[in-house]
């Protein structure tokens, strides 16, 4: 029960981040949020079939993907980080690279303390690394759709 307490914070809390954020804001980055959570879970997809990691107890035990992760932390985190980078590339890959640090090493060694997930067939320095390659991708995603925009209006 108490996992299933901690997953659930971890998927409301850090809405409460964006509660008196601008929805136009929001709405620019919906779509590079939405492709990001949907790349985190096709990785969260191949780590089930390799065991990368093991969620304890998820909130949807059915569900590969636990979405307290993608929906909650990860979500929120990466409007965040659009919201104050974006425009300038070298602060979006430096604010990601610290985030995808603390992510892999202290946050993940206390995921596993407090028996939320572990690592299992997957080294901490290979999420770092996923986790700074799914960055790119968003950022050149989020300039694809911003593209596309600018053309429209032209």
């Amino acid at each position: 029960m108490k996992g299933k307490l901690v997953l659930l914070a971890v998927l409301l809390l850090p809405w409460l981040s964006i509660v008196k954020v601008d929805k136009f804001v929001f709405k620019k980055y919906l779509p590079v949020l939405t492709f990001s959570s949907l790349v985190i879970a096709f990785i969260s997809e191949l780590s089930k079939s390799f065991t990368w990691w093991k969620v304890r107890k998820p909130l949807f035990p059915k569900l590969s993907s636990d979405i307290s992760f993608i929906f909650g932390p990860f979500f929120i985190a990466n409007f965040w980080v659009f919201k104050l980078t974006y425009g300038n590339f070298k602060k979006y890959l430096l604010i990601n690279v610290l985030f995808d640090y603390l992510f892999a090493y202290p946050l993940t060694s206390l995921a596993e303390k407090l028996k939320v997930y572990k690592m299992v067939n997957m080294t901490r320095f290979q999420l770092f690394v996923i986790s700074i390659a799914t960055a790119l991708i968003n950022y050149l995603y989020q300039y694809f759709i911003e593209d596309v925009l600018r053309q429209r209006r032209q």
